[in-house]
């Protein structure tokens, strides 16, 4: 049995700028399937831009896969889509997938709809162990009630099979089959070849904007720092000098995290990371900044989330820090020359243009270095979104396609979704040069930079305009 794990080609708007990562999930589908059970191609079309289509049909032919398996959030899904109606075209009688956030969430309403004539199975939650079973099931007499996590319609009824007791234990997790992986080249961190790794899975708090607990619930699984290095060392196979860690919250665990940038300064890897972290984790413990910085970390994407201790409180994050623990944290963060990326969410139900600015100025206050200015986004299956809906403030409820972070899907009690959506956007494109991080941006990273420089100016205008009128104000 051959199968075709197909990566989304769509990312978050300002991230696909800043780097191009390969899908760790499918690469780890790949690994975790029985020996000599199928081969597995894997085609991250992240690297392939406005080629992607083009560059899955010439794989679809050529490759001819009885199974095609396809990944997206709530955001990529109708890319995702498009992609299995091209592969469904060419290979009527493949077996298509559908696993990640999206299928996750909303399965329920994607089983009874059209959307099935291009999908055959829909994987709820974590997939290694669904994946298999189904591949197994496939490949054994189709009984697929046994498979655990799935999704499917048989002579016009509908199943949903429960997911399994337990997650599965992290130490049984075989590392990533990044041989798998079709294209090798073109991924990147900041201009540095660049891989993906995970240490954990799952997070304990309880935000109301995050999806995540509808993948794992409320857990946080650790894998072995032993198990770390040997993937670290597995990327280097491949020439990666940066690391993207994907955890959800690496820094649940501050002293373990500690432990193992020590682990991974001993083992002399010279590679640089870039993690996702709160500010909770680095405030418990001072130790980890410097810790981090020594085994290579660069850049630390954090959540910060908002300058308004009551919006925090709203987003039930009051527990995780206050605007005064960022502040403390990202002077650590910089002190020990790591970038920090601070995310911002606008557009909470009480949010005022004044209070807009607030989260601007404070960013500039604190020093970030890149600002994510997020608008909220009513993610399906999250309690937020519950909120919002009983107060009339979602104002797209179903164009999934825009549930991307950049997109305005809601309004506030004092202004409309174009409001929020035009002042965020203002607010963005001045934030670079009035803050001064544009500068800092170059002499760190001056080739990157400056590549992007000329990137924008061919393929996003606008926001060339945007940046160099702001020099013009400054």
């Amino acid at each position: 049995m051959r199968i075709l794990l197909v990566g989304n080609p769509r990312t978050v708007m300002g991230f696909n700028r800043l780097t191009k990562i390969p899908s760790l999930n499918l690469a780890s589908l790949a690994a975790n399937l029985d020996k000599g059970l199928a081969e597995v191609k894997i085609a991250d079309l992240v690297v392939k831009g406005r080629n992607a289509k083009k560059a899955l049909q010439k794989i679809l032919e050529d490759y001819k896969p009885d199974v095609v398996g396809f990944t997206s959030m709530s955001f990529q899904y109708q890319t995702a889509l498009d992609l299995a109606k091209l592969s469904r075209k060419l290979l009527p009688n493949a077996i298509h997938i559908l696993g990640g956030y999206h299928a996750t969430a909303d399965s329920e309403n994607i089983v009874v709809s059209d959307d099935m004539n291009y999908f055959d199975f829909l994987i709820n939650g974590e997939g290694e162990v669904p994946f298999n079973e189904l591949i197994k099931a496939l490949s054994n007499g189709h009984d697929f009630t046994k498979v655990p996590s799935i999704s499917y319609k048989s002579n016009g009824n509908v199943f949903h099979n429960p997911r399994p007791e337990k997650l599965l234990d992290v130490e049984d997790i075989q590392i990533p089959l990044r041989n798998a992986r079709i294209f090798q080249k073109g991924f990147h961190i900041l201009g540095k070849p660049g891989d993906v790794i995970e240490t954990s899975r799952g997070c304990v708090y309880s935000c109301n904007f995050c999806s995540i607990r509808n993948m794992y619930g409320k857990s946080f699984r650790k894998f072995s720092i032993k198990r770390i290095i040997t993937d670290l060392e597995d990327t280097k196979r491949y020439g990666t000098e940066a690391i993207f860690i994907t955890d959800d919250n690496i820094t649940i665990d501050p002293k373990r995290l500690v432990n193992l940038s020590n682990e991974i300064t001993r083992a002399k890897l010279n590679m640089t990371f870039a993690v996702q972290a709160n500010v909770r984790g680095f405030r418990k413990n001072p130790d980890l900044a410097p810790a981090m910085a020594r085994a290579g970390t660069k850049i630390v994407f954090l959540g910060i989330e908002n300058a308004s201790d009551d919006n925090l409180e709203f987003m039930k994050k009051s527990n995780q820090l206050t605007t005064t623990d960022t502040e403390i944290v990202v002077k650590q963060l910089k002190e020990n020359k790591i970038l920090v990326v601070g995310g911002f969410i606008f557009g909470n139900p009480d949010d005022r243009k004044e209070d807009l600015y607030k989260n601007f100025e404070y960013a500039k206050k604190i020093g970030v270095d890149i600002q994510l200015f997020n608008i909220l986004t009513p993610h399906l299956k999250t309690e937020l979104r519950d909120e919002l809906l009983e107060e009339g403030l979602i104002t797209n409820i179903n164009d999934y396609s825009k549930y991307n972070h950049y997109a305005s899907n809601v309004k506030t009690r004092h202004l409309s979704t174009e409001e929020l959506f035009k002042i965020r956007n203002k607010l963005d494109a001045r934030y670079t040069v009035e803050s001064g991080a544009i500068f800092r941006l170059f002499k760190e990273y001056p080739w990157f930079f400056t590549k992007l420089m000329f990137w924008m100016m061919k393929h996003e205008p606008y926001n060339w305009y945007n940046l160099a009128t702001g020099f013009l104000r400054r």
